[in-house]
This record gives C-alpha cells, sequence and structure tokens, in this order.
C-alpha cells in the first residue's frame, strides 16, 4: 500500500511539473511573440516617421512638381506596404500580459496609423492634384488582399472628407484621378464586408462633392441637359453623414446616374475605362460588378463619354483574346449602348479594320446592328463612306481625321460587307425602306469602282454585290434578286468594259418587276442627275440607271 502511495505521489508530481513546466513554455513563447510584436511594431513607427520627413521635406522643395510627386509616391507605397501589412488591432492587443501592456500596444499601432493619415492629409492640403495618392492606395490593396482593406478605406474616406472641405475654398482646381478612384470605389460599394462597403459609400459621397466643386459652374448650365429624364439625383450636401452608407451602399443605380451627372466627360470618360478594363478580371464578382455598373452608366449618360473609337478599339482587341461569357456579353453590350450616343464614331472605328470581317467584328457588328433608334443614323454613316472609292483617300468624308490603318482605303469595301450583316437585322426594316434609293446607287457605284480596281475576282467575295443581293431580299424583291442570278450579272462587273452592262441588267430587272420603290428611286436619281457632278463615272451610272428607268 505504500509503494503504491508513493508512486502516486511521484506521478502527480511529475504531471505538475510537466505542467509547470508547460505554462513556463506558453508564457515565454507569448512573452517572444509580444517582444516581437512591439519591436515591429516600433520599426513601423519609426519608418514611417521617417517616410513622413523625407515626403514633407520634398513637399517644400523647388523639385519639378511632376518629379516630386512620382518621388514621394514611390515612398508612400514603400509606407502603405509596411503600415497595412501589421496584423489587426485586435491581435495586437491580444500579445499583452497586461491591461498596461495592451495599453500601450494599441496607442502605438494607432499612432503610425495616425501618422500616415496625417501624411496624406498634409499633402492634400497643399495640392488636390495628390488625390492621386488614394487611387494608388486602392489600387495596392486590389494587388494583395492581405492589407488591412478595411482600415485603410477609413484612412481614404477621411483624406476624401477633408479634400472635400479643402475644394470648397478654391475657385479652381485638378484632381484628374477621380474618375478613376470613382470607379474603383463604386465596386467597393457591393464589397462583401460590411465594413468596407460603408467606408467606400462614405468615399464616394466625398468624392462627388469634391467632383461637385471642380464642375460647379459647368453643372449649373448642363445638368438638365445631361439628365435625359430631366429629374435631379445629386446628392445633397449635408452635415450629418449618417444617410451616406444608406444612400450609395449596394445602390449601383444611384451610383451610376451621380457619378454620370457629376464627373466632367474626361473624367466620366475614365471612370468608364476603368470599369471596362475590370471586366477582364480573374475574380468573377469583380468582373460582375464591373460590368453592371458600367451599364448603367452608359444607358444614363454615354452621350458624355469621349474617346468612343479608343473603348471601341479595345474592346475589338479584348475579345479577340480569350474572352470569358460575362466579359464577352458585357462589351457587347458596351458597343449597343455607345451605338445608340455616338453612332458616328463607332461605325468609323468599326470600319477600321482589315477586310474581311473577322467574327469578332461581325459580332461587334450585330451588337451595334440590335440599337433599333439609331438604324437611320447607322445608314447615314455607311452611305457617307460608300462615297469613297476604295484604294483612295477623301479627307473631306473623312470628318476630319484619318481612319484607314494603311495608305489604301479599304472603308467602302468594309462598309458593304457591314450591310450584309447589318440589313437583315429586324431594328433596320423601316431604315432600309426609307434609304433603299441611295443605298441602291451606293451600292451600283461601288461595284463600278470594284470593277475599276479589279477588287472581283472569282474566289474572292464582292461584297457590294453581296449587299445588293442583301437589300433586295430585305426589301421585298426576292424575284429581281433571282432573276439577277439567273442572268449572270455579278460576272458583269469583272471586268470593265462590261461593268456599265453590268449597270443596265440590273436597273432592266427593276424596271421589268415593276419594283414598288419606283416613285423614290426615280426621284432620287433626277436630283442625282441635277447636282451630281457633271462627266464623271457616277453621273455615267446615274444616266443609265435613269434612261432603263424611264
Amino acid at each position: 500500500m505504500k509503494s503504491r502511495s508513493h508512486k502516486r505521489c511521484k506521478t502527480l508530481r511529475q504531471s505538475k511539473d510537466k505542467a509547470s513546466s508547460l505554462q513556463i513554455l506558453q508564457s515565454s513563447v507569448k512573452w517572444h511573440h509580444m517582444e516581437h510584436m512591439a519591436t515591429s511594431l516600433c520599426d513601423a513607427y519609426s519608418n514611417v516617421v521617417t517616410d513622413q520627413a523625407m515626403i514633407l521635406a520634398m513637399n517644400s522643395s523647388f523639385v519639378d512638381p511632376l518629379l516630386q510627386f512620382e518621388s514621394q509616391l514611390k515612398i508612400i507605397e514603400s509606407s502603405f506596404k509596411r503600415v497595412f501589412a501589421i496584423p489587426s488591432l485586435e491581435e495586437v492587443k491580444e500579445m499583452g500580459d497586461c491591461e498596461d501592456d495592451k495599453e500601450d500596444l494599441e496607442n502605438l499601432y494607432r499612432n503610425i496609423l495616425n501618422i500616415f493619415e496625417d501624411t496624406l492629409l498634409i499633402l492634400v492640403s497643399k495640392d488636390l492634384y495628390k488625390l492621386q495618392v488614394l487611387k494608388e492606395m486602392v489600387m495596392w490593396m486590389n494587388e494583395d488582399r492581405s492589407y488591412l482593406q478595411e482600415r485603410a478605406m477609413v484612412i481614404i474616406s477621411r483624406v476624401l472628407s477633408f479634400a472635400s472641405r479643402k475644394a470648397r475654398g478654391y475657385a479652381s482646381f485638378d484632381a484628374p484621378c477621380l474618375g478613376v478612384l470613382a470607379a474603383e470605389l463604386s465596386l467597393l460599394c457591393s464589397h462583401a464586408d460590411s465594413s468596407i462597403t460603408q467606408q467606400a459609400s462614405v468615399g464616394m459621397y466625398h468624392l462627388l462633392c469634391i467632383a461637385k466643386h471642380q464642375n460647379a459652374d459647368i453643372l449649373k448650365n448642363k445638368s438638365a441637359k445631361y439628365d435625359k429624364s430631366g429629374s435631379q439625383h445629386f446628392l445633397p450636401f449635408a452635415s450629418d453623414a449618417e444617410f451616406l452608407p444608406k444612400a450609395l451602399q449596394r445602390e449601383k443605380t444611384k451610383i451610376a446616374q451621380n457619378v454620370g451627372e457629376t464627373l466632367m466627360p474626361s473624367l466620366l470618360t475614365d471612370f468608364v475605362w476603368s470599369l471596362l478594363v475590370r471586366l477582364s478580371a480573374s475574380d468573377y464578382t469583380t468582373a460582375l460588378e464591373a460590368s453592371t455598373i458600367l451599364k448603367l452608366t452608359l444607358e444614363y449618360h454615354a452621350h458624355k463619354v469621349t474617346m468612343v473609337s479608343k473603348i471601341v478599339d479595345f474592346i475589338y482587341k479584348q475579345l479577340r483574346g480569350n474572352s470569358s461569357h460575362i466579359m464577352k456579353q458585357a462589351m457587347l453590350q458596351v458597343i449597343t449602348l455607345l451605338t445608340r450616343m455616338s453612332p458616328k464614331k463607332v461605325i468609323f472605328q468599326m470600319m477600321d479594320y482589315p477586310v474581311p470581317a473577322d467574327n469578332t467584328l461581325i459580332m461587334m457588328w450585330h451588337a451595334a446592328g440590335s440599337e433599333s433608334s439609331v438604324a437611320p443614323h447607322v445608314l447615314k454613316t455607311i452611305l457617307l463612306i460608300l462615297k469613297g472609292k476604295p484604294g483612295e483617300m477623301h479627307d473631306k468624308i473623312m470628318d476630319r481625321r484619318r481612319f484607314s490603318l494603311d495608305a489604301t482605303n479599304m472603308m467602302p469595301v468594309a462598309a458593304s460587307q457591314a450591310l450584309c450583316t447589318l440589313l437583315p437585322v429586324c431594328p433596320y426594316k423601316k431604315a432600309v425602306a426609307q434609304f433603299f434609293p441611295q443605298l441602291l446607287m451606293a451600292l451600283m457605284l461601288q461595284l463600278s469602282y470594284s470593277s475599276n480596281l479589279k477588287l472581283m475576282t472569282e474566289d474572292r467575295p464582292l461584297y457590294a454585290w453581296d449587299a445588293l443581293s442583301v437589300l433586295l431580299n430585305c426589301s421585298g424583291l426576292q424575284h429581281v434578286d433571282t432573276a439577277l442570278k439567273k442572268k449572270n450579272c455579278r460576272n458583269q462587273f469583272s471586268q470593265e468594259l462590261f461593268h456599265h452592262h453590268g449597270v443596265h441588267l440590273v436597273a432592266k430587272t427593276l424596271s421589268d418587276y415593276k419594283f414598288p420603290q419606283f416613285p423614290e428611286t426615280l426621284h432620287y436619281l433626277y436630283k442625282l442627275s441635277v447636282e451630281g457632278p457633271r462627266g464623271s463615272e457616277d453621273s455615267v451610272i446615274t444616266v443609265i440607271f435613269l434612261t432603263e428607268l424611264k
């Protein structure tokens, strides 16, 4: 019995010793963690103070402003990555053994963030152009999600709040980053983390206030013009910021309306461009959010967007790559919405690609053709291009710029191919009837030009002829098209000596079948014969057609 009791006591002592050793070890590890944390915080504090001194010293120097800002931005980026790589405040406080330790760690932590924030406030107070730093901060956050995003957003919204108050005292100021920053904040307004969403919506509100001050005079005169409905959506200037998260948080329509009304055209274009780029994001949620906001913005404010040609070209290049389904649909929707407001710019840019059009371009033509309200404008633009001769450049029809990619103008050929895609589309039926005579004669001229330039061979499609066939079929003249094919009319245009006979065949076949568009066609031909140039190839074709129809 005594032996057993002795063994139990010995085992109990050993267990207590082990427990005591474990506690000592845990305490030692925690102490080392706390020591390491304190050292890290002290290093961060020291670095952020040094960075602030360097940044402010540059601010007072006579260095070139652009060079100065680039140097400051590099230091701020380094400082940002150190400051926001620190663990959260909760994790830091847990390292403390007692309340005094926790309080010291918390104070050190808050001082680091405050110094970083103060640096930004001082920069912005000197020059609102340096709000550019906030745009870069959001970019750095997107590159590495491990940074304390909520804490960074608090600082961004505070700096924007300060800048909005500062902006009221300026008669004018330059803040070119507002469009891109607005795009990033609009996406964060629907973030999965509600605290980030709240800060982003507050920041967006203050950004709109800054933009409103920047654009005050223009908006006063044109806000009614820019809003199709005639209603106003401007957010009020309010001292009470409690309602702000409710005003913009997850409200994509409200964001699109306010951004579109408040930003100047150049800044709104930056906003649209940034969202367009984000459609390529690997993150499906981000791409979907960007798609929705982009669509809403263009539905209300596409008419304010500049650089339409550049946007169309970007979309073409993106669609030719390995685009996802959501990206493809969103970008085609952008083509449709831009065509609604800027048909001439969209059409000219889409004529500026190699002939024949590839599947990507044809897909874009279908998107442009889905907007029935601008069908007459689209056809007028195509008719303008069809006045040109393939192989030549007519500056007067190019709207003060050269759209052709090389020295040879192939835009009329591209326009003929575009008609093959657009004319059969349902939204264009009414417009085709309205422009039948103009389209008919424009295509006849293109057939003549193609014959003269020997553009037509047996193995090469003749898009002017294909477009003529489509025009006849879309205009209820299928029997005329069939008759021309039986007469082998197409081949008449393959030789320069016989292309006049081809024109004669088309006119005679139309006349034989008593086509219903005869009155307006005859009237248009009379107009051409009177107003058109004398002695040109164009006038010869007009006379042949007019003589045969009589």
